[in-house]
């Protein structure tokens, strides 16, 4: 049974908020190049580009850019462009395109928000478009689909709302009947549930339809990753345990919840999807547990969404964990293959710093 192993760590200045994101190219996964969208210790956008050795062994930054004034960082990768989704010093949504070298071509700005997601629509043929997800001055959950012109300058197509919300993520599910793509919102309501809600996206951006939903149990620190149709949701749980939750979604809009799995205490969570060279699916949960440490599990899934906890190893005391696959030892096609799973944690230090750390799956 593979077991995770600490690899190379990368450091940088002081951060206050973050996220991170992979430069996929389709067909061919992820390639060893990490982006971090975060929020400096000047309290200002800065995006780094990190350079993942397919083995793990060294993570470099290769180039750097910013804006000023931010309080809130989420970021996707658009095909040829990365795109972070801001809170700007006004209080309003900023999207933010940037070419793979982090220079800055376009940006737009919608309503006050906070509670900022993103995620990428990420079709093989038609790129172009991703969804936002904010709360409203209203404390109401507020979606809107964007497209991205190629010399990546992003303009507003549709928006939606739901009732209330006070945490949000997205993920992209792939396309549908009907209408042409489909992703998902995972939500902490009005009565603090995890809700999950399924939209579907009209090919040109223009209409957006609410599918369905099905809710569990009381849910904080939300991560989403989906799979095809699987949906993996992790959270803190009214015990203030880590619940994992695969759920399937059907083109319908029907959710169907299939497995839950629990871990101890934690509080802050952060998710992401990998497999291994024998084309084992992984989900890694990265949270912050009772003594401070971000501790990485891995779960097996099984294609009937089973979870099986296989292996787990700690990074030391921080908060604010993202994680993401940097390579896989098998990607589609047998293409440019790493000698082993490549994750990479993106973290804030006991010293407040951005921490990167490095994980192989041998």
């Amino acid at each position: 049974m593979s077991k995770l192993v600490r690899k190379a760590t990368a450091h940088a200045g002081r951060v206050s908020a973050l996220d991170l994101d992979v430069i996929e190219i389709f067909g061919f996964g992820p390639m060893g190049a990490a982006v971090g969208a975060f929020r400096n210790g000047d309290g200002d956008l800065e995006l780094g580009k990190w350079i993942v050795t397919a083995d793990g062994a060294s993570v470099s930054r290769a180039s750097i850019a910013g804006a000023s004034g931010v309080s809130e960082v989420a970021a996707t990768v658009v095909h040829s462009h990365v795109v972070t989704a801001v809170k700007n010093g006004s209080g309003q949504l900023e999207v933010i395109a940037w070419t793979h070298e982090l220079v800055r071509v376009g940006s737009a700005t919608n309503e006050n928000a906070s509670h900022i997601a993103i995620c990428a629509f990420r079709h093989e043929n038609e790129a172009d478009k991703f969804a936002t997800g904010h709360r409203d001055l209203k404390g109401n959950l507020k979606l809107d689909v964007w497209s991205l012109s190629e010399s990546g300058a992003p303009a507003w197509r549709s928006g939606t709302s739901a009732g209330a919300a006070s945490e949000l993520t997205l993920a992209f599910l792939g396309s549908g009947t009907g209408l042409r793509y489909r992703f998902i919102s995972a939500i902490r309501n009005r009565s603090g549930d995890l809700e999950l809600i399924q939209w579907s996206v009209s090919s040109d951006g223009a209409t957006v339809q609410r599918l369905g939903s099905i809710t569990a149990g009381k849910a904080s620190q939300i991560s989403l990753c989906t799979l095809g149709d699987l949906i993996f949701t992790s959270f803190r749980d009214d015990a203030s345990s880590l619940q994992v939750i695969t759920w399937r979604a059907r083109s319908n809009g029907t959710i169907e919840r299939l497995d839950s799995a629990r871990a101890g205490n934690v509080e802050d969570v952060a998710s992401a999807l990998s497999f291994d060279a024998s084309g084992a699916q992984f989900l890694t949960t990265a949270t912050r547990n009772g003594s401070n440490e971000v501790e990485l599990i891995d779960w097996q899934v099984h294609q009937s969404g089973v979870l099986q906890r296989t292996s787990s190893a700690f990074v030391g005391v921080a908060s604010l964990a993202r994680i993401r696959s940097a390579w896989n030892s098998r990607n589609p096609g047998a293409v440019n293959p790493a000698p082993h799973t490549v994750l990479v944690a993106a973290l804030r230090n006991s010293s407040s710093a951005l921490e990167l750390v490095c994980f192989t799956r041998e």
